[in-house]
């Protein structure tokens, strides 16, 4: 199974970030995220075997976080200027959730992303292949977008022909409040 753990949107931020979208004059060369699929990755595992599934969720249920606020306050252009996003800053919160989360998978064994900057965002569009977004001040200014992170999941991502189709496994709930 592809894995990868991160911070569900409620609904109505999920809308906030398509009301913008639509009022974006953008190529066709952009394909734009589905807002059911509209997340914070914390962290990508990439492929696990079905039988090591519950060592990951066994691992994942020993984070004990508190919740916390999350504002979205700028958009960027990522991945060789192949991926749209808005992006947050690095709090305290959110950070200390995420390091939790990369210890306990990367004590299960090497994963993808191991060596990567965590850089908390929500995947907005992307390129197509070959092409390139366009510059960020083409795009209209993002409002203010926020939301209290009040638990995180582990999904699987299947790929299909029509794109990703993204399962909830497990949800943790992130206690108090922030």
């Amino acid at each position: 199974m592809r894995l990868f753990v991160a911070l569900p949107l409620p609904r109505e931020t999920r809308k906030a970030f398509i009301a913008w979208t639509r009022k974006c004059v953008a190529p066709p060369i952009l394909r734009w995220t589905p807002e059911e699929q509209l997340h914070i990755t914390m962290h990508f595992l990439g492929e696990v075997e079905d039988a090591r599934v519950r060592i990951v969720t066994v691992a994942l249920d020993g984070i004990h976080a508190r919740s916390f606020d999350v504002e979205f306050d700028r958009i960027e252009v990522l991945g060789r200027a192949s991926v749209l996003v808005a992006a947050t800053k690095l709090t305290p919160q959110i950070a200390a959730l995420e390091i939790d989360v990369r210890a306990r998978v990367l004590a299960l064994g090497k994963m993808p992303e191991a060596g990567r900057e965590f850089r908390p965002h929500v995947t907005l569009a992307r390129a197509r292949r070959g092409e390139s977004v366009p510059k960020v001040r083409s795009f209209p200014p993002l409002p203010k977008i926020g939301f209290a992170a009040t638990c995180f999941r582990l999904y699987r991502s299947e790929l299909l022909r029509e794109g990703a189709v993204h399962t909830i496994i497990r949800e943790w709930p992130l206690d108090g409040s922030s």
